[in-house]
C-alpha cells in the first residue's frame, strides 16, 4: 500500500500573500485528496486558514528571527518530526524553513530554485511579469499539475456570520445596501488621501439614499475612521475599525453590495469572498498583486511617468500615482456598480 501523503506547506507572512496561495492550496488539494495537508503560519493570520476545506490542520510559527524564538523553532521541529510528513512546500525561499523541515526528517522539500537551502526539488521560478498567485501555483507543477484555477475564495463560518450580523446590529448597520470603504492600509504610500474617500462617500450617500457606508480597518486605523465618519456626516455611515477579527471582517464584506479599497489585505479578503470591489492602485502593480476574486474586480490605476511598482517610502513626487486617482473617477466607477443592483 502505498504511503500517505503528508504534506506541510510553508506560508507567506502576510494578508494578501496569503491569499494569493489559496489557488495553490486548491490544486494541491485537487490533486491529492487523500493527503493530510496542513500549513505552517504565522500567528496573528492562522485564522485565515481556520475555515478553509482544503487543509486539515493548521501550524503556527512565527516569523521572529532573533535567538529568543529558537526554543520556539526547535520545539516546532520535533513536533513536526513526530507528525512525520514526508513533503514539504516553501511558497518563498527560506534558509530557515528549509533547514527546519530537514532536520524533522521531511524527505522531499520543494521550493523555488536560487538559494541554498537543503531543497531536495527545485522549481524554477516564473518572470517578474506574473500575478504572485501564478508564481506560486508554479510551484504545484512539481506535482505535476499544469492547469488550475488562479481565483482566490474565503470560507466563513455560520458563527463568524453570527458576530458580524452582531456587530452590525450594534452599530447601528445593516439595514440597506451597504458600501465598504478601507482607507487603511499598513503602507502609507498606497493610501488613498482621507479627504478623498469622504468627498467620494458623501457624493455616494447624496446619490443613492438606499445605501448605508460602513468604513472599516484595524485598531490602529480607530481613529482615522472616526474622523472620516464624522466628516462624512451622515447617519448612514458608521465605522467597525477596530471592532472585527479577519473571519468577522470577511463576514461583513460578504454582506457589502461593494467594498472600495486601496491596494491592501482586506481589498483582497474583500474580493475573496466574492463581492464587487473597486481597488485603488498606485505604486503597486496590479497586473502582479490585483485583486483575482471570483465577483466583479475593478481596478483603478492612473498611468504616469513614474516605475511602477515601486516601493519608495519617501516619495519626490509626493505620491502623484494615488494623488491622481480623483474622486470623480471612483464615484463614476461606483455609480455604475450601485445603478446595476437597484
Amino acid at each position: 500500500m502505498e504511503k500517505q501523503k503528508r504534506i506541510l506547506i510553508f506560508e507567506l507572512n502576510w494578508l494578501g500573500d496569503i491569499l494569493f496561495s489559496f489557488p495553490f492550496l486548491r490544486a494541491i488539494r485537487e490533486a491529492c485528496p487523500d493527503a493530510y495537508i496542513a500549513c505552517a503560519i504565522v500567528p496573528r493570520y492562522v485564522d485565515l486558514l481556520k475555515n478553509n476545506p482544503w487543509i486539515n490542520e493548521v501550524h503556527a510559527l512565527s516569523d521572529n528571527n532573533k535567538i529568543t524564538s529558537l526554543s520556539e523553532k526547535i520545539a516546532f521541529t520535533r513536533m513536526v518530526r513526530r507528525e512525520k510528513y514526508n513533503t514539504s512546500f516553501f511558497l518563498k525561499p527560506s534558509g530557515t524553513k528549509t533547514i527546519i523541515a530537514s532536520f524533522a526528517g521531511i524527505s522531499e522539500r520543494i521550493g523555488f530554485a536560487g538559494k541554498n537551502s537543503s531543497l531536495t526539488k527545485e522549481v524554477e521560478k516564473p518572470g517578474d511579469e506574473y500575478h504572485r498567485a501564478d508564481v506560486m501555483l508554479a510551484l504545484a507543477g512539481a506535482f505535476g499539475i499544469d492547469k488550475a484555477d488562479g481565483t482566490y475564495e474565503y470560507f466563513i463560518s455560520d458563527i463568524d456570520r453570527e458576530h458580524a450580523d452582531n456587530i452590525l446590529r450594534d452599530v447601528g448597520g445593516g439595514a440597506r445596501r451597504m458600501v465598504g470603504m478601507n482607507p487603511g492600509g499598513n503602507w502609507d504610500a498606497k493610501r488613498w488621501p482621507q479627504e478623498n474617500f469622504v468627498r467620494l462617500a458623501r457624493k455616494l450617500l447624496l446619490r443613492f439614499e438606499d445605501i448605508e457606508i460602513m468604513v472599516t480597518g484595524a485598531r490602529k486605523d480607530v481613529n482615522l475612521a472616526d474622523k472620516m465618519v464624522e466628516s462624512i456626516d451622515f447617519d448612514r455611515c458608521y465605522s467597525v475599525a477596530g471592532k472585527t477579527g479577519l473571519n468577522e471582517l470577511a463576514g461583513l464584506f460578504r454582506e457589502c453590495n461593494l467594498v472600495i479599497s486601496a491596494d491592501s489585505g482586506p481589498l483582497h479578503l474583500a474580493a475573496a469572498t466574492g463581492v464587487t470591489t473597486i481597488g485603488l492602485f498606485g505604486p503597486t502593480s496590479h497586473k502582479l498583486t490585483g485583486t483575482i476574486g471570483k465577483g466583479k474586480n475593478i481596478i483603478i490605476h492612473n498611468k504616469i511617468d513614474c516605475k511602477v511598482p515601486c516601493y519608495e517610502e519617501n516619495c519626490v513626487k509626493d505620491h502623484i500615482c494615488m494623488k491622481s486617482i480623483t474622486v470623480k473617477q471612483v464615484f463614476s466607477a461606483a455609480e455604475k456598480v450601485l445603478s446595476e443592483k437597484v
